[in-house]
């Protein structure tokens, strides 16, 4: 799946993953943006690759259509091969690296060269699904992974840069939700572990992230669940519930269908269904 140049924010999860890689290129707005517990401040030219399955959003402050990425979603067993008979499968691993708080970085010429190939991509995406055009696709995709590791002009550590002190109260908060999702626990908790005070530490948290810590918590819940109920067929919705922190059978459904529309098991179904016909 190829978005280029697109604007404006639309998930229909503040949290959400995917089992394909992505490739994430910053274009404009103002945006901190969320990996796992790791928030970025986002300049424009910045690059992430990310695995997916990490959970992410974008916090878009101010003007919410000044928001502007292409992004490049793909399947790695799709390209594998490929990359294989070329012996440059290695490209692969950099799709962790964001876990590590890394971002890339590249020279304004290199970053119109790679926006170019992502505008390419995106006209080969509206092709017929001929062999032809589908091998045009793979090549397509194997020179924009290359030309990303030949022309990164930093890979910057984002630990070694300035953060200030209520991104660092955000991070530590976003850590301890992370570990302790499947538990439950109050604000009060959260501020026990971290000994601070629960209005300092709820406030630097809603400026840094735009949620209070509780929705924070509820919808990273929410993505975990909606995971869950695609990788996991043969669990219980039950048993998932319980394991993604829900208090409750008809809560968990409550709160699913108030935020996604469709029950779980609906959810389940139609995601089923796209999978198994290859969408």
């Amino acid at each position: 799946m190829i978005s280029y140049r697109v604007k404006g924010q639309g998930y229909s999860l503040d949290f959400h993953t995917h089992p394909q890689y992505e490739i994430f290129l910053f274009h404009g707005g103002d945006c901190r943006f969320l990996v796992g517990d790791q928030i970025y401040y986002l300049q424009p030219g910045d690059l992430l690759m990310m695995d997916g399955m990490t959970v992410h959003r974008a916090y878009v402050l101010g003007d919410k259509d000044a928001y502007e990425r292409s992004i490049v979603h793909f399947d790695s067993e799709w390209i594998l091969p490929l990359l294989k008979d070329l012996k440059i499968d290695y490209l692969l691993k950099f799709f962790t690296e964001n876990r590590n708080g890394l971002i890339r970085t590249f020279q304004k010429k290199d970053e119109i060269q790679i926006e170019n190939m992502i505008e390419n991509m995106n006209d080969l995406d509206l092709l017929d699904q001929s062999d032809t055009n589908e091998a045009k696709r793979k090549l397509a995709m194997a020179q924009l992974l290359l030309l990303i590791d030949s022309s990164t002009h930093r890979i910057v550590d984002k630990g070694q840069t300035f953060i200030d002190e209520k991104t660092q109260i955000a991070q530590r908060v976003a850590a301890f939700l992370f570990e302790h999702y499947r538990e439950s626990f109050s604000i009060e908790d959260v501020a026990n572990a971290l000994n601070m005070s629960k209005s300092y530490l709820s406030h630097a948290f809603k400026e840094i992230t735009g949620q209070t810590i509780m929705s924070y918590a509820m919808g990273y819940r929410l993505s975990q669940a909606s995971v869950a109920l695609m990788m996991q067929p043969k669990k219980s919705i039950k048993e998932i519930s319980r394991e993604c922190g829900f208090e409750s059978d008809a809560h968990f459904s409550r709160y699913f269908k108030q935020n996604l529309g469709v029950t779980p098991s609906n959810y389940r179904k139609n995601k089923t269904m796209i999978v198994e016909k290859g969408e």
